[in-house]
């Protein structure tokens, strides 16, 4: 089992891993068209795409954070008031 701090540390890389694969499958799938090579083209591209993800990733998600925290209103309820059905947070 994972603590809560590797998890976080593994939550990145597996992301960027899942989502390079996905993206390099479909963009190599719409070049090239489902037929003979397509899983061979794609596990050669893969590594190529994780490559340039993962740096990508921990260079952007800090300012993403940054800018999401800017954006982000703190939800104070006063007590004794209902939460409406239909508002989210």
């Amino acid at each position: 089992m994972l603590t809560p701090r590797q998890a976080q540390f593994a939550f990145v890389p597996l992301v960027v891993t899942l989502m390079s694969g996905v993206m390099s499958f479909a963009m190599i799938a719409l070049q090239r068209g489902f037929g003979p090579g397509l899983i061979s083209a794609w596990l050669r591209g893969w590594p190529v795409a994780f490559a340039v993800a993962l740096p990508a990733a921990w260079v952007i998600l800090p300012g993403v954070r940054a800018l999401l925290a800017r954006v982000t209103k703190a939800c104070t309820q006063a007590a004794g008031s209902s939460q409406r059905l239909g508002r989210m947070g």
